[in-house]
């Protein structure tokens, strides 16, 4: 007798049809938020009403293996070893196929780009991969700036295949330490501003996005889409109080980080000490008085001590900008280091962010309530 190997048998769920869900241009505000960021100066809405997209935009709660759509985003790892509940639906779900595909063909996905494939026995017909960063606080920049590219790379993959309807999954994740709230306002920044572009070009295939979020993130999502995706006059202006400030982001969402300085210096602890740098006239009468120090040295016949030959500002611990020379470099990690590590060096400084904003914190408890 000869055994067959088989598939496990998968319960079988139902399968959702998009056409069959509610657009966010559909649905009703459920109440008007009463925080707002005090430190706000804007004028008017980066983010005004777009009757268009909103009705692109779907915003729903469940499951994304139960989707009928052209691709559902897949979040993972490098190695696509990660065993988060999504991760073991997806693969369990789609069957011995995807896993096959993957380690004959795909083998591995880099940080903050996407792969594709097939989706086999799911209701979708592919698969993108991609890989979230991990976030440390000493590197805020560069993690923002990876989850960025990875829901650009997304978008443009969709564009590049012709997608019609799209289910994005939450590509952050807090088992990576980045905190959920800001990686909402990434996801929702960009994945506005690429559609307003595309649409601006009439050149948008997709005409459903579907933003498929699990119930952890389904209170954050709810309480920041109105401001990304405002649905009213209202909203719009009441986002005006609440949008984050204090930031430059490009035309595609991608943040903007001012220009470095790279400072180089024998010791950072000299520089604290150092002499204050001396004006034109100081260095004028210094130089004179060296030359005759010099003449006085050599008609006696003494030692010139060395560095009075030519002596100038060039002495002083200087500040080179270098920034320049890294325009070739592109969105690294490195280009996007953030602070001034000589003085995070010297001074201790730490910076701990908060868990979660407390703005954000008190709308998902109204929501609830």
């Amino acid at each position: 007798m000869v055994l067959v190997m088989e598939e496990p048998l998968v319960t079988s769920a139902p399968i959702i049809d998009i056409s069959t869900l509610k657009s966010w241009g559909d649905t009703s505000p459920i109440q008007f938020p009463t925080s707002y960021n005090i430190n706000s100066s804007l004028e008017t809405s980066p983010y005004p009403v777009n009757k268009a997209l909103n009705k692109k935009i779907i915003f729903w709660e469940g499951d994304i293996t139960q989707l009928r759509v052209d691709a559902i985003v897949h979040s993972t790892n490098e190695n696509f070893s990660d065993h988060c509940p999504l991760s073991n639906r997806i693969f369990t779900k789609a069957g011995h196929g995807l896993k096959q595909e993957i380690y004959d063909d795909i083998k591995e996905c880099r940080t903050g780009e996407v792969v594709v494939s097939k989706a086999y026995r799911l209701p979708a017909k592919l698969i993108i991969h991609t890989v979230g960063p991990k976030y440390n606080p000493k590197f805020q920049s560069a993690a923002e700036n990876t989850l960025h590219n990875c829901y650009r790379n997304i978008l443009q993959k969709a564009y590049e295949l012709k997608l019609r309807s799209l289910a994005i999954s939450v590509v952050n994740s807090v088992r990576r330490n980045y905190p959920p709230d800001e990686g909402a306002h990434t996801a929702l920044r960009t994945i506005r501003r690429i559609l307003e572009y595309q649409e601006s070009k009439g050149d948008c295939h997709l005409e459903y996005v579907v933003l498929a979020v699990e119930s952890c993130d389904a209170g954050i999502y709810e309480v920041l889409l109105p401001l990304y995706f405002p649905r009213s006059n209202k909203e719009e202006e009441a986002a005006l109080l609440q949008l984050p400030t204090g930031r430059n982001y490009g035309p595609f969402g991608e943040p903007i980080f001012p220009d470095r300085q790279i400072r180089i210096i024998d010791n950072p602890h000299h520089h604290i000490n150092a002499p204050p740098k001396l004006d034109g006239q100081q260095v004028e009468e210094r130089n004179t008085q060296n030359i005759l120090n010099k003449m006085v040295a050599e008609s006696t016949g003494a030692t010139v001590p060395q560095g009075l030959d030519n002596p100038g500002p060039e002495d002083d611990c200087s500040v080179i900008d270098l920034s320049s020379h890294f325009d070739v470099m592109g969105d690294t990690s490195f280009t996007h280091m953030q602070g001034d590590l000589d003085q995070q060096r010297l001074l201790g400084e730490r910076h701990v962010p908060p868990t979660i904003d407390p703005f954000i914190a008190k709308q998902i408890h109204n929501q609830e309530r």
